[in-house]
């Protein structure tokens, strides 16, 4: 009674622990279904509305922005698993990849721009969004960065013979639009606030600080997320994110009449002489404004220039028409002198020291602020960079007209490549490149046995290598296709023939050990007969008569 009250518990338990197992793997095997399919977290701070899945469709539909349901949508639009969209937004503190190249540019009027470049995968994802987005949706009209057809002769051609310009510029523009501002821009188009966070996420970067410890690279964020000047995305979020903020300095400057443009950051107004004793009030409207919209101004880049003064916007002098620098127009003439006259070598371009590709940048730049004054010396640079690329006592330099043809043909032949192939694979939802490497998926979950499950499979394991191990005549013939089956009737008198011939051996063997009459040999033989059954896993037990048999007989 007491074996059969352990027994029992016994099996309770075993069947308690099954189903804990069994839990546990429905468990696991729910949450990594999720997984394959939605997004749940994604770092502190930023993960609260990721359970809000509800779209706008009717806001999605006025420029007909596409409508992902949920996150496994948006990834197969983008042409990426949920994995990688996951690991690109992911928001960490401390990090062992960074998805940007950060290096620092120069400023031309003293100091250092941060620039951050994105890479690849992460590029990738913000070209979708920018050609399948953000460049649907329509910006101010005085917003002339970063727009097809505009530039900044577009951008300084309002302010053209003006009695008073004036400059005003945005302090750390990039880095001031913050993570939670560009997540409302997606909001405000229709995007529920899970997709949202998701593009935020991805068109935004934590400031980070690269750290060496015990052989491995660490990013520690050092700052709030923010939007990266670098990143293809960012321009167009600034122009619509500045929608209000154009809006209403655009109306601000109209009603005192003033015109008003903007490229990136910088800021321009301009009026006539009858309007030109309210520059204070608009001034002060403008701070206002800039403030509202949660911009802060320049304190050293606020310029008021008059007609009797050069006035300048984005670089072009506007007093009677969009020109260059004349003194910069100098400098860029006499380069291109001493380049003809003595070559490349030691000559640099405002601290370029690749003198002729920063004189053929120049020249293209003069070429589109005044195309009739800039042909000649584009066509001069452009005869300047073929001669240097030509061997040393090769045929006399071609023509300009045949240098500008030559050139036009390599640009043709390389169209299907570099960043412009790149960005039409990206916004297609296909990978930029055809050996693209693509992160392995998760392995789903197992169900792990208990430790009685796992003695049985030991136990059963350990009867199969044994009888793996048996020679062939011994193991027991399959049943199968290719042998038949013997009838019930054989089987039997096979068995029953085995012990009769085990017992006919022995008597002969001892019969033979008799008529020997020798001691020794009749244990050899005994011992042979011992090792030979138990060797082939077969009956012994007959050693036992056989050696009382030696032991009682006299020889």
């Amino acid at each position: 009674m007491r074996r059969q009250r352990l027994q029992a518990a016994r099996q309770r338990r075993e069947a308690t622990r099954q189903a804990r197992a069994q839990a546990r793997y429905e468990r696991a095997r729910s949450w990594h279904e999720r997984r394959q399919h939605s997004v749940l977290y994604l770092g502190q701070g930023v993960s609260g509305g990721l359970q809000h899945s509800d779209n706008q469709p009717e806001r999605l539909a006025r420029w007909q922005l596409p409508q992902p349901a949920n996150p496994q949508q948006l990834a197969q639009l983008m042409g990426v698993s949920v994995a990688e969209l996951r690991f690109l937004a992911y928001d960490r503190a401390v990090a062992r990849v960074s998805h940007y190249r950060s290096f620092d540019l120069p400023k031309k009027s003293g100091g250092l721009r941060r620039i951050s470049a994105p890479m690849p995968r992460l590029k990738r994802l913000q070209y979708w969004l920018l050609d399948n987005i953000l460049s649907k949706v329509p910006v101010h009209d005085a917003a002339h960065g970063f727009r097809p057809g505009r530039s900044i002769c577009s951008n300084a051609q309002p302010h053209v013979g003006k009695a008073v310009v004036i400059n005003l510029d945005l302090q750390d523009f990039f880095p001031s639009i913050a993570y939670p501002r560009i997540k409302g821009v997606f909001r405000a188009l229709g995007y529920s606030e899970q997709l949202a966070s998701i593009m935020g996420l991805l068109c935004t970067q934590r400031p980070t600080q690269a750290v060496q410890l015990d052989g491995q690279t660490y990013h520690i964020a050092t700052g709030a997320r923010h939007l990266p000047q670098g990143a293809p995305s960012s321009p167009a979020l600034t122009n619509i994110l500045c929608r209000r903020l154009d809006r209403r300095l655009h109306g601000m400057a109209a009603k005192l009449g003033f015109a008003y443009t903007r490229y990136a950051d910088d800021l321009s107004f301009s009026a006539d002489a009858p309007a030109q004793h309210l520059v204070g009030k608009l001034l002060w409207r403008a701070r206002q404004i800039i403030a509202d919209e949660g911009f802060t101004l320049h304190p050293d880049k606020l310029h008021v220039m008059r007609s009797a003064r050069r006035q300048q916007v984005t670089g072009l002098v506007v007093n009677a028409k969009p020109s260059i620098d004349r003194s910069t127009f100098k400098r860029f003439r006499a380069t291109v002198f001493q380049v003809e006259k003595d070559g490349p070598q030691g000559k640099s371009w405002n601290g370029n020291d690749n003198v002729l590709d920063a004189l053929l940048g120049y020249a293209h730049f003069l070429h589109m602020v005044d195309p009739q004054r800039g042909q000649p010396w584009l066509q001069r640079v452009q005869a300047l960079r073929v001669a240097a690329q030509a061997p040393a006592q090769s045929q006399p330099s071609p023509e300009p007209q045949q240098i500008l043809e030559l050139e036009s043909a390599a640009k043709a032949s390389q169209a299907g490549r570099g960043r412009s192939a790149f960005r039409r694979a990206s916004a297609q939802g296909q990978a930029p490149w055809a050996h693209w490497w693509q992160p392995a998926q998760p392995p789903a979950p197992v169900l792990e046995p208990t430790e009685a499950q796992r003695q049985a499979q030991r136990q059963a394991q350990r009867r199969q290598q044994a009888q793996a191990a048996l020679p062939t005549a011994a193991q027991p013939q399959r049943q199968g296709a290719l042998e038949p089956q013997q009838p019930p009737e054989e089987a039997q008198h096979a068995s029953q023939r085995n012990p009769r011939m085990l017992l006919e051996q022995t008597l002969a063997l001892l019969v033979l050990l008799f008529m020997l009459r020798k001691p020794s040999l009749l244990l050899l033989g005994l011992l042979i007969h011992l090792a030979y059954h138990l060797l082939h896993r077969s009956s012994w037990w007959l050693f036992l008569p056989l050696l009382l048999a030696s032991l009682l007989v006299p020889f």
